[in-house]
């Protein structure tokens, strides 16, 4: 993307003046990188699993759960009971690094 279509890209949610603000601490940062900036499928993913590993703990069953995110059963198995079949608790650390409330 072009500086001046991400200025205009930017300028719709912020607003001209913060979105060249924005821009100049973009290009100030990592003017002339190449930058990889993540589509949010891995956080959207995390956040999903949270919430099933949460409505699970307060009683959901697991057909219940299927049916509402579309997951298969061995999926949500993985989710739920990832190491060694033995369930996540409050405050254990899941695959992705981030803890079970």
């Amino acid at each position: 993307m072009r500086e001046a279509e991400l200025e205009a890209t930017l300028a719709q949610s912020l607003g001209a003046e913060a979105a060249r603000a924005a821009l100049d601490a973009l290009i100030a940062a990592w003017g002339g990188c190449r930058l990889d900036i993540p589509n949010g499928t891995a956080s959207r993913k995390r956040r999903r699993d949270a919430e099933i590993r949460r409505r699970h703990r307060d009683g959901a069953d697991l057909f219940a759960l299927r049916d509402q995110y579309g997951l298969s059963d061995r999926h949500l198995r993985r989710i739920l009971y990832p190491a060694h079949g033995r369930p996540l608790g409050p405050g254990a650390a899941c695959g992705h690094g981030e803890v079970v409330p």
